[in-house]
């Protein structure tokens, strides 16, 4: 099996690091942070059973820099207050693998906080009860992002990842839809203008630190990404390669590249048994951005749709530099230690069955869980 898997296990040199395989654990929310977005006993066991997994890669999931706006009533929360729990979580892991990269994913949520939250958003869209930001409210946010990295920096983090995907602020801002007569909208490059403010400022301070972001390529809604206009839904990938291009000219390490926003496209964001298609699409969404961008590492996603046949999708894109790294979500779930075991002992890999289990846990707003882990209570 590793000698089918070559191309999954050949090292890969990322801003000057060597990552012992090409192989990502996608940010998954589990939901379980205590009081003020602290880091639990549960998110430190989930992270330590990773840290056996001689990932590649490992992305904290989404921690907000706010607490005002917030997609999970126990997501975590990105503050001076919190820094020593994040402290511990990547002493603890690189305690047990020094090799993984750890990359925390930073966010807000925007329109899509939870109903106990508040709810803002880039721009009007017919809904009044969800406010349009000032161009101040917006400054405030950029500058959030600026503190949580140089948080994340003291956390000891080898990097962060700036949220712009399924539905989150940053991902709205991306839009064609965002019509915006500030600096913060209308064309490709106010629209990327934020991420890369930040990406930008938080180099010049951090030059060692990994920057980049995960944005959904193609969303699926009228005049989201993936469209060439405030008023299409077609898929043309046109003016979101010509934002991520602004992004990666400020100085981005990676592209993750997704799709889809889970509470209105979900099959898109997490393809299942009935839409394989969905997860061919991420293939070509990575694809086309590494043939236009062929010195960006790109991270490619929706591998875990591919069950069994995940890690020879895996190896055969990487192969053919459709992508560098091969992201898997739901799998890490069902299988924190899925690298080691697909080196070692393939016939031990406890395989997503797609069920979304995890994903009805999520939007239940409680703790998250692989449903087949019969350890998890």
């Amino acid at each position: 099996m590793k000698n089918s898997m070559e191309h999954i296990f050949k090292p890969y040199l990322m801003k000057g690091m060597s990552l012992q395989n090409r192989l990502v654990a996608q940010a998954m929310e589990i939901n379980s942070a205590d009081t003020g977005g602290r880091v639990s006993e549960k998110i430190l066991g989930r992270y330590n059973k990773l840290s056996l997994g001689n990932w590649g890669i490992v992305f904290i999931e989404a921690i907000s820099v706010t607490p005002a706006s917030l997609a999970r009533k126990n997501g975590l929360v990105m503050s001076r207050e919190n820094l020593g729990g994040f402290r511990r979580l990547v002493d603890e892991f690189k305690g047990r693998d020094e090799k993984a990269l750890i990359i925390f994913q930073l966010t807000h949520a925007g329109r899509v906080a939870g109903d106990f939250s508040k709810k803002v958003g880039v721009y009007t869209d017919g809904n009044s009860d969800i406010p349009e930001l000032t161009s101040g409210e917006l400054d405030r946010i950029r500058d959030a992002f600026i503190k949580a990295c140089e948080l994340s920096y003291d956390a000891g983090a080898d990097g962060v990842d700036i949220k712009a995907c399924h539905g989150y602020l940053l991902g709205e801002m991306l839009r064609p839809a965002n019509k915006r007569h500030d600096r913060y909208g209308g064309n490709a490059e106010n629209r990327a203008g934020l991420i890369g403010d930040v990406i930008r400022e938080v180099k010049r301070n951090y030059p060692t630190l990994i920057m980049g972001s995960r944005i959904s390529f193609y969303e699926g809604i009228r005049g989201g990404c993936g469209t060439s206009s405030a008023n299409e839904v077609i898929e043309d990938l046109t003016d979101i390669l010509e934002t991520t291009g602004k992004i990666i000219k400020s100085g981005a390490d990676y592209i993750n590249v997704s799709a889809g926003i889970p509470s209105v496209t979900p099959k898109l964001t997490r393809p299942g048994e009935d839409g394989i298609f969905n997860m061919y699409s991420h293939f070509r969404y990575a694809k086309i951005l590494k043939d236009h961008f062929p010195d960006i590492t790109v991270i490619g996603s929706a591998y875990s749709a591919g069950s069994f046949a995940s890690a020879g999708f895996a190896s055969e894109n990487i192969s053919k530099h459709y992508t560098d790294l091969a992201g898997f979500g739901r799998q890490n779930l069902a299988d924190p230690l899925f690298p080691l075991k697909l080196g070692e002992d393939p016939e031990a890999i406890k395989w997503c069955k797609l069920c979304g289990g995890c994903s009805k846990l999520l939007k239940a707003m409680k703790n998250v869980y692989c449903p087949l882990d019969r350890e998890v209570k």
